[in-house]
């Protein structure tokens, strides 16, 4: 059911902890919107920083900013259903504490809801890195996808069974920084869950988009971005790529926060693992098992997936003292399916690639376009999402026909400019000037 207010209340929610340092851009990227009926909301998850300070600080400039805590220390995923429950009837989009709006992002969000009669919208969201996040100087990618349109969810379902892949799926509709979806929907989730919680995975971004499109059978997408992901030092998953001691303690801490929820049973009730494949049937599955989940897909094949899930590790991106810890995992689960002798002959003829250094500088791909950051003077994710607003409008009419224009219209100017016409007059049609007289005093 559509929501038929011109101005419904949008909410962004923002779970948060120890980020101060990065929040106090993310909101303001927050407070620059121009659409009134919003309501901006921070729960901090027991914050050892200045994080309430900055909250309260911006709020004291923008009345529609509230800070909400839960009253002892929940971990993400509480702190995500905390911060949910505070929402109320309309819409809703999650934004980690170093992500960020573009401008314009709710009223633009309004405008396509409306226009598509859908009651879910995603985008292609840019990606901002930090400095000593990824690069040294810090990277702006944005997407080359143009075009909005309406996705079927069947398709999108068949789709994320076959490729395991929810992070690299523009379409993926998860209300976490790329989407926004009507509360109503949020609550049919909640309706099917024993404990009346909305999330039931270990981490609540992707699976928020999975399961809410097994709820209706379609929701739209728009080539235009309305969020901006921001990477940080603080990141969780650079944590968990990086290696040294403090990414150690890091990802150690978030693994303890998170083994109170295993995965499903048919990956063995194995501990969270951060590899996307292993991630994405682990939503698929949980949301399949929701009582009446009217979502339908094809049953995962599971040796597919313990060669995407090795192809992961195999691609360099981990630290070699998480490697282990990750084969334990997939041998568990190889073994519960009677894959267990074909994984381990696998493992051992798969050779690895040695650990790649991020792309630096400027370049483009089919897909991407990335940004030197310390070129442009981007420092920080305000800075990023005024970039990509603008640089989203102009890259959609830069074709290769308009290209050829450009350089056709410069040079034909050019010829023109160079054109020579008649000589100057003869000096005898020269008039006869008279000096000028100096003024009487």
């Amino acid at each position: 059911m559509v929501n038929q207010d011109k101005n419904p209340l949008f909410t962004v929610i923002i779970p948060v902890k120890d980020r101060a340092e990065y929040l106090h851009h993310t909101l303001r990227t927050c407070s620059l919107q121009d659409y009134e009926n919003l309501e901006i909301i921070v729960s901090d998850d027991g914050s050892t920083d200045r994080t309430r300070e900055v909250v309260e600080e911006a709020a004291r400039k923008d009345s529609r900013i509230r800070y909400v805590s839960p009253s002892t220390y929940a971990g993400m995923r509480d702190n995500f259903e905390f911060a949910l429950n505070q929402v109320k009837p309309g819409y809703v989009i999650a934004l980690g504490g170093d992500d960020g709006l573009l401008p314009y992002g709710i009223s633009g969000m309004r405008d396509v809801l409306q226009e598509t009669g859908q009651e879910m919208l995603a985008w292609p969201a840019p990606v901002f890195s930090y400095a000593n996040a990824k690069t040294e100087a810090g990277q702006l990618m944005l997407n080359r996808e143009r075009g909005g349109r309406i996705i079927q969810s069947k398709d999108f379902l068949e789709k994320q069974a076959k490729n395991l892949n929810y992070l690299s799926d523009l379409e993926s509709p998860m209300f976490y920084v790329k989407g926004v979806t009507s509360t109503r929907l949020v609550e049919k989730v909640r309706s099917r869950s024993v404990d009346r919680r909305f999330y039931s995975c270990p981490t609540p971004d992707g699976y928020s988009g999975i399961v809410l499109a097994g709820e209706i059978s379609s929701y739209a997408f728009s080539g235009k971005p309305f969020s901006i992901y921001g990477v940080s030092p603080t990141s969780q998953g650079m944590g968990y790529l990086a290696s040294g001691d403090k990414a150690t303690k890091q990802s150690e801490a978030f693994f303890r926060d998170t083994s109170r929820t295993p995965m499903h049973a048919e990956l063995a009730a194995q501990p969270y693992s951060p590899l996307i494949s292993l991630m994405t049937a682990d939503y698929l599955l949980t949301a399949r098992d929701l009582p009446g989940w009217p979502g339908n897909f094809p049953p995962i094949d599971y040796r597919d997936l313990l060669l995407k899930s090795l192809d992961e590790l195999a691609h360099g991106l981990y630290a070699e003292s998480r490697l282990a810890r990750e084969l334990t995992i997939l041998n568990q689960i190889a073994e519960q399916h009677g894959q267990g002798e074909f994984f381990r002959k696998r493992v051992s003829q798969t050779r690895r690639y040695l650990k790649k250094e991020p792309f630096e500088g400027n370049g483009i791909s089919p897909r991407m376009i990335f940004l030197d950051c310390n070129h442009y003077g981007i420092k920080n994710i305000f800075d990023a999402a005024y970039v990509a607003h603008y640089m989203h409008q102009i890259i959609p009419k830069v074709t290769l026909s308009s290209i050829w224009g450009m350089l056709t219209n410069s040079l034909a100017y050019r010829l023109i400019s160079l054109r020579k016409g008649g000589r100057f007059p003869p000096d005898s049609a020269w008039p006869d000037v008279k000096p000028a007289q100096p003024p009487v005093s």
